[in-house]
């Protein structure tokens, strides 16, 4: 048998029950992260470079399983996360939220899971004073603020929506509101494809919230304590203002300050 015909040959003989083994492994849900997070280490190469695919990779697994850690934390089921190419990264329950102290929990937690990895990074900038250790800081700062804007459904919005409803339900939508109105503004000031990618999902859960309260008895979460709630906004200025010192600390590196033009498109 020729050698150059015999892969063919074999081809033919195991190829379709290689597809078909192919086929049921694909449609796990495995095979649908590993490609998710495939698809999304291209897209973010495509868009800026391979470098910088890798440091959102790493920033958004290390965000995600934060989330994943406080779900089963608090008792929720939880399918994992999957990277989502261009949107990021989506941590999945398998039940919904049984109170605003659940959802805030829940939300706070990938920031925080950021910082920690942020501040890691940073306090070896400081001691070693390696440049590339000061960049990588700042873009997860940079990446974990951007997710920290208060406007559902990035994390931010979600946490300031959750102490706004424990409040009251009209100032909590009143917020709600005030938010997609600062995205749209935002979005054209910085003329940010990320920011309007954020406006439509923001319009998709105001009418999902507000047709919830419409046809549900108010509150169809339990509400936070006054205690909470306040417990709640602090923790979320504490988080807010490490990631910005974080960021502003490593500006006498130029790739850092790169990371400060994240949000606009130019």
């Amino acid at each position: 048998m020729s050698s150059r015909v015999a892969p063919f040959i074999l081809a033919a003989a195991f190829g379709p029950k290689f597809f078909a083994i192919g086929s049921k492994l694909f449609k796990s849900v495995k095979m649908a992260k590993a490609g998710l997070a495939g698809a999304s280490v291209v897209a973010y190469s495509w868009l800026f470079s391979w470098e910088f695919a890798v440091i959102v990779i790493f920033s958004l697994v290390i965000h995600e399983y934060g989330h994943v850690w406080a779900m089963r934390a608090v008792g929720i089921p939880t399918r994992g996360f999957y990277l989502i190419p261009f949107v990021g990264g989506a941590a999945v329950p398998e039940r919904a939220f049984a109170s605003r102290l659940e959802e805030h929990f829940v939300a706070i937690a990938g920031p925080v899971f950021g910082l920690a990895q942020a501040v890691l990074l940073y306090g070896l900038f400081v001691t070693y004073q390696h440049p590339l250790l000061g960049a990588v800081a700042a873009w997860i700062a940079v990446l974990n603020l951007f997710n920290m804007i208060p406007i559902t459904p990035l994390d931010g919005g979600r946490i300031v929506k959750s102490a706004t409803m424990s409040v009251g339900s009209g100032i909590g939508m009143t917020v709600l509101m005030m938010g997609i109105f600062a995205a749209i503004v935002m979005m054209f000031w910085l003329r940010s494809w990320a920011l309007a990618l954020v406006v439509l999902f923001s319009l998709f859960e105001f009418m999902v919230e507000r047709r919830t309260h419409r046809f549900t008895p108010d509150p169809y979460l339990k509400r936070m304590t006054p205690g909470q709630t306040s417990w709640c906004l602090a923790s979320y200025v504490v988080v807010v203002a490490a990631l910005s010192l974080i960021a502003y600390g490593c500006l006498s590196v130029p790739e850092a300050r790169l990371a400060l033009s994240i949000l606009s498109d130019g």
